[in-house]
Formats: C-alpha cells, structure tokens, sequence
C-alpha cells in the first residue's frame, strides 16, 4: 500500500492544458565564465507544461532539475548563463516524462567599470538574463538579454520651450524635461555563435540620450547633462536607435535570430511612464532598415 498518495497525477476536475507551471524566486549563486569568471546570483523562474490528465506538477523535481546543475555541470557552467538556463530545460524534460516543454529564465545583476564624462572610472550596475524553451524531441533555444538604464530627453518639449521663449531653433542652452529610462534588449543565441552581454549593455547605452552614473562630481554632472540634451530622443528613437545598432553589429548572424527591444521612460512631467517595444527577427529588421 502506498504511504503516500500522489495527489499530482489523478485527473483535475477540469481537464485543460496548462502552458507553464512550475517555480518562481529561487536564488542560488553560480559561477560562469567566459571572457571571465563571474560569480553570479541569478533569481531562477523555471516550468514545464501540464497535460489536461494531471491535476498539478511535480514542484519538487524542478529544484532538482535546478540543483542538478547549480551544483553539478562544471563544464556547461562555464560557458556563460543563457547555456545554465539550457541545461536546466533538459534536466526539467527528464525529471518530467509527462511534460513536452520546458522553460528556464535567469536574472542576475552585473557590474561594469564605465568612464563617466570627465573620465572618472566608476562601476556601474545592470541586470543580465539567460533564458532557455526546449520542446520534447527539439533543440533548446537560447536567448541572453540586458537592462541598462540612462537618459531620456524630450524632443518634444525641447522644441516648445524654445518657441516659448523666442528661439527659431534648439541651441544652447537646451530646455527640457528628462527622465530614466530602461532598455532592455534580449536576443537569441544561435548554435556556435556567443552573444556578450557587454555589447548588448554598449548597444542599449549608446542608443539613449546618455548613460547614467552612480558617481558625478558638479562639473561631470553638468557635462553628463549637457550631452543629455544634445542627444534629446522619444522612447520610440531609443528602440529604433537599438534595432539599429543591432542590425550593424550582428549583421553577420542568421536571418532567423529572435531580437526584442524595449524602451520605457520614468517620466518627469507626468505621472504615467513612456514604453515603445519591437520584437521580430533579425532578417526582417534588416530588411525593413534597407527600406524593403
């Protein structure tokens, strides 16, 4: 007789597929190395599907999945943190012989030493993401995403406030409203190709009106601002400035490579935020930037 009765696999009392179940905020340190090894300490969100005959998943067995890897998988480790997440949705599809997909994301914050613009070295932090989808019998696909935050500077009022004061253009000095903003790339990594999240975190900055810093003296505060609003950009600019970017400096990757981009401004004069968003493949993005 069974100690324990296995609730997870009788019949639910509504047979429906489910997508994803399985576990969110678990925290666990890595070590992962390129370029460098870096000691991480991702947040982990890992599921697989549930068929319409189980009443609920295996909880228990993805922090098995997870500490298969966390604490085993040297070698996989070591290439970097969106191959983690891939080695997570493989052990996930063995540990759950029910399920036909399984899904991995890591989140973790990333330190960078940066210049600000009188050339002070300061380090600056960002958040990084491995994301792994695996369906049974398939390949994994991997994607590896960045969050930097910089500078939004408004065209918009930039161009009415100099009406208002009786400018014909937007010289010196520049007046406008100005805001954080967000940028988020995330970008699939095709097989045998690596993505750095360094250049992702590049692509993302320079696409801003400017970065930020944790340290800026007065002068240094008055020149970041100053460049700020020679560079002023709508959220949309950012996102198009980022596929850009994008598009020139993985033009050599497949047409099929997976890109999305998001731009969301804190705004200063209002009190709701500014978001533009373009998800496609990295063909297409080609193509629509040659004007085809």
């Amino acid at each position: 007789m069974e100690k324990f009765k296995d609730v997870q696999s009788q019949s639910p009392p509504v047979t429906s597929h489910l997508d994803r179940v399985g576990i969110t905020n678990v925290v666990r340190p890595i070590e992962v190395s390129r370029k460098k090894t870096i000691t991480l300490i991702p947040t982990f969100r890992v599921f697989v599907d549930l068929p319409p005959s189980r009443k609920g998943s295996d909880l228990s067995r993805d922090i098995e999945a997870l500490e298969d890897v966390v604490e085993g998988e040297v070698e996989g480790r070591s290439k970097g943190i969106e191959y983690v997440a891939e080695l997570i949705v493989n052990r996930l599809l063995e540990r759950h012989p029910y399920a036909t997909y399984a899904e991995a994301h890591l989140t973790a914050d990333y330190f960078l030493e940066r210049s600000n613009p009188k050339g002070r070295k300061t380090v600056e932090k960002y958040t990084i993401m491995g994301i792994a989808k695996k369906r049974a019998g398939e390949e994994a696909q991997r994607y590896i995403g960045v969050v930097a935050t910089g500078i939004s500077v408004c065209p918009s009022a930039m161009t009415t406030v100099s009406r208002l004061v009786g400018r014909a253009s937007d010289d010196p000095p520049f007046i406008s409203h100005n805001q954080r903003n967000d940028v988020t790339i995330i970008m699939q990594v095709p097989n045998g190709i690596d993505v750095e999240v360094d250049e992702l975190i590049d692509i993302a900055e320079m696409s801003m009106s400017a970065p930020t810093y944790e340290l800026l003296k007065r002068e240094e505060e008055g020149l970041l601002v100053l460049n700020a609003h020679k560079n002023p950009k709508f959220v949309e600019d950012v996102v198009r400035d980022v596929v850009k970017n994008l598009v020139n400096k993985f033009k050599d990757f497949p047409d099929y490579t997976e890109i999305e981009v998001r731009s969301e401004s804190y705004e200063t004069i209002h009190k709701h935020n500014a978001y533009a968003e373009k998800s496609g493949k990295l063909g297409d993005f080609k193509k629509e930037l040659n004007g085809s």
